[in-house]
C-alpha cells in the first residue's frame, strides 16, 4: 500500500465533482420534501376538525386558510361546469367536476364536487346534475389541483359545456365564465347534496416516498465516490505492477 498513490485521471475527477454534489443536493431536496409533506398532512388533520366558518368574502391568504372547513351559500351554475381531465381513481380514468357557485356578492367559487368515471367514448361527457335553487354547502378550502408537468395551453378550457380543462386556474376560467372566480376551490364534504365520489381532502401525500427517493440519491452519491476512489487507486497500482515486471 505504501507504493500506491491516489492520482485519478482528469475526466473521472471532473465527473465526481459534478455528480456527487448533484446527487447530494437532490437527496437533501427530497428530505425537505418529506418534511413539507408531513407538515402539510398535520395541518390538514388539525384544520379539518375545526367547526365550519362562513366562506371569506374578501381576498385571503390561501396558505393560512388552506383545509379550513367552510360553509358557502349560493346557486350552482349548472350550465357552465368544468371537467378536470386525466383524474385517475383506483386505476380508472375520469374527471373532477368543478361547478361554479354564484355568491351573493356576484362572484363565484369553484366547488369540487368529486370524481366521475370516464365513459367508453370521450366524446360523450357525463351528465352533471346540480341541486336547484339556493344551497348552503359545507366543504374545505384548497388550492386548485396542481400538475407535475405543464403543457402549453393546458389552462385553456375546451369549447362547449361542460368544458374539459387540463389545468384549473382562476384567470382563464373567469374569462370563459364572464364573471369573477375566487382564486381557490372548495372541496365538497362527503355526504353533501350534489356530490359525486368525494376524495379530495383525504389524499395521502406519502412522505415515505420522498424519503425513499432521498435514500436513492444519497446511495448514488456514495456509489460514485466509491467508484472514483477504487479506480483512482486501482489504476495506479496496476500501472506500478506493470512497470516493475518490465
Amino acid at each position: 500500500m505504501n507504493n500506491v498513490i491516489f492520482r485519478p485521471d482528469r475526466l473521472p475527477t471532473l465527473l465526481a465533482l459534478v455528480l456527487i454534489p448533484a446527487f447530494c443536493a437532490l437527496g437533501v431536496w427530497q428530505v425537505h420534501r418529506a418534511e413539507y409533506k408531513r407538515g402539510l398532512m398535520s395541518q390538514q388533520q388539525a384544520r379539518e376538525r375545526l367547526p365550519p366558518r362562513p366562506l371569506p368574502t374578501a381576498s385571503i391568504d390561501l396558505a393560512e386558510l388552506r383545509y379550513l372547513p367552510v360553509t358557502a351559500t349560493g346557486s350552482y351554475d349548472g350550465d357552465h361546469q368544468f371537467l378536470l381531465d386525466n383524474q385517475v381513481v383506483d386505476g380508472r380514468p375520469g374527471f373532477r367536476v368543478l361547478t361554479p357557485l354564484r355568491l351573493a356578492s356576484g362572484d363565484a367559487v369553484l366547488v369540487n364536487r368529486g370524481w366521475v368515471p370516464q365513459g367508453k367514448d370521450r366524446s360523450q361527457l357525463p351528465a352533471l346534475p346540480v341541486p336547484a335553487g339556493k344551497v348552503t354547502l359545507t366543504g374545505h378550502i384548497d388550492r386548485f389541483p396542481a400538475v407535475g408537468f405543464r403543457l402549453k395551453g393546458a389552462e385553456i378550457p375546451a369549447p362547449g359545456w361542460p368544458a374539459l380543462v387540463q389545468l384549473a386556474e382562476a384567470e382563464p376560467l373567469t374569462v370563459r365564465l364572464g364573471y369573477r372566480l375566487q382564486p381557490y376551490q372548495v372541496l365538497l364534504a362527503a355526504g353533501e347534496p350534489g356530490g359525486f365520489l368525494v376524495t379530495g381532502l383525504h389524499i395521502d401525500l406519502r412522505p415515505e416516498t420522498s424519503q425513499g427517493y432521498a435514500l436513492q440519491w444519497f446511495s448514488f452519491a456514495a456509489a460514485t465516490l466509491i467508484l472514483y476512489l477504487w479506480y483512482g487507486f486501482k489504476g495506479k497500482a496496476a500501472g506500478k505492477s506493470t512497470d516493475t515486471a518490465a
